[in-house]
């Protein structure tokens, strides 16, 4: 498979600027590799991330060294275990780089485990991109660092214009977990609710793998929600809350984060599908369809089609959708290393700051600048209903598709 079969004008850039850094190295100067590291929570109470992110980024770096690597060389994948402590994960970030020698990062998954360990890769001026969208992770608090997850306002701001525009609601509610980003995200989506004329009835939290969340339903019900919004960063907690609300008898519309989507298929098999009655979550634009859509043509849809094929127990993880978000991050530093000539942490920074809007991934666009180190492009996350329901091509349909 070559880049621009997969990625069109990423594939481009990248045999161009390949061709021209090719002709500066010499044998004795050249690596056989690029090292770049990977690290997640392998075990401990984020290993459900780890076994996923794991599992795409392998499935990444084969395919670019099947298209024939980067700066014309291989990338050696090397993975370390946080074990779900931002104390041990910025153990490993420091072993990965000082005595491994990597040059590139991947990861971690959670705001809490990444925001420490930017601390390494800052001081050690390493590209790195994760899924953490604390905003706290600023340019300038972590000038290396890239995410490619939309803040977490940015995760919720369709679906509080869906529930008052197309739900009608007036009484919403908001629950989250105690990660950095969601904290951080639950007093930015009150003010924007506010900004929209309507103020949160109850605002509610609970803990990471929480066992029970009845309590801050009944909380939620008590408060007279109409309908709530839930923030959270794994796949496990989101399942519990629709577990306890079934439990309870609750049929409020809740209205999720990306965690939701990209995890509803799988938590569907355990849960049942009536439990994602009158669910909605959001979604990148390019994972989803609207009616008339053709089949099997979009470029997440072939992406699908090559991860069902290679990555064994794909659906057990949650369906291809919960691999992208891994999947696409050892592209996005491909395409940066390849464009910038080189694995400078600055000169990458540089290069993706000025240049993301040339990065095409499945998901859809990209953009950044000096400013901004969150990926995904403001108009990029849409609302989906049925998250746990994929088209054969495993897209999810648009819930506005005619808002």
């Amino acid at each position: 498979m070559n880049w621009n079969s997969l990625f069109g004008r990423l594939g481009m850039l990248a045999m161009t600027s390949a061709t021209a850094v090719a002709m500066t190295l010499t044998g004795a100067a050249a690596q056989d590799t690029i090292k770049m590291g990977g690290i997640v929570s392998v075990t401990g109470g984020g290993a459900s991330i780890g076994s996923v992110a794991v599992a795409a980024w392998k499935l990444a770096v084969e395919e670019i060294n099947a298209a024939g690597g980067v700066l014309g060389k291989q990338i050696e994948l090397v993975i370390a275990d946080t074990t779900t402590d931002p104390t041990h994960g910025v153990s490993e970030a420091r072993r990965l780089i000082e005595n491994e020698g990597i040059a590139l990062l991947v990861g971690p998954a959670t705001s809490q485990e990444t925001i420490p360990i930017t601390a390494v890769t800052t001081e050690k001026k390493i590209a790195q991109v994760s899924t953490a969208a604390s905003t706290q992770l600023t340019p300038q608090f972590a000038p290396y660092h890239f995410s490619d997850s939309p803040t977490g306002l940015n995760q919720m701001r369709a679906n509080v214009d869906f529930a008052i525009d197309k739900l009608k609601a007036t009484k919403i509610a908001i629950i989250s977990d105690n990660g950095g980003m969601s904290k951080s995200a639950v007093g930015e989506i009150a003010e924007y609710m506010a900004g929209r004329g309507v103020e949160p009835v109850i605002i509610q939290e609970f803990p990471f793998r929480s066992e029970d969340m009845t309590p801050q339903l009944f909380s939620m019900r008590g408060a007279g929600a109409e309908a709530v919004l839930l923030i959270n960063s794994i796949g496990d907690d989101a399942r519990k809350l629709l577990e306890n609300r079934a439990d309870i008898g609750w049929d409020v519309p809740v209205l999720a984060n990306l965690t939701m989507t990209n995890f509803a298929v799988g938590n569907a098999k355990v849960v049942g599908a009536e439990a994602f009655e009158g669910v909605y979550s959001t979604q990148f634009e390019g994972m989803t369809y609207c009616p008339g859509d053709p089949v099997g043509e979009s470029a997440f849809a072939k992406f699908i089609k090559r991860a069902t094929e290679k990555v064994a127990d794909v659906e057990r993880m949650g369906g291809a959708p919960a691999l992208s978000p891994y999947y696409i991050q050892p592209f996005i530093l491909a395409a940066a290393v390849t464009g910038a000539g080189t694995t400078d942490g600055e000169t990458v920074a540089k290069w993706i700051e000025e240049n993301a809007d040339k990065i095409v991934v499945p998901p859809g666009g990209l953009a950044a600048s000096a400013d901004n180190h969150f990926l995904p492009a403001p108009d990029a996350i849409k609302v989906v209903k049925n998250p746990h329901v994929l088209r054969e091509d495993g897209l999810v349909e648009r819930a506005d598709c005619e808002m």
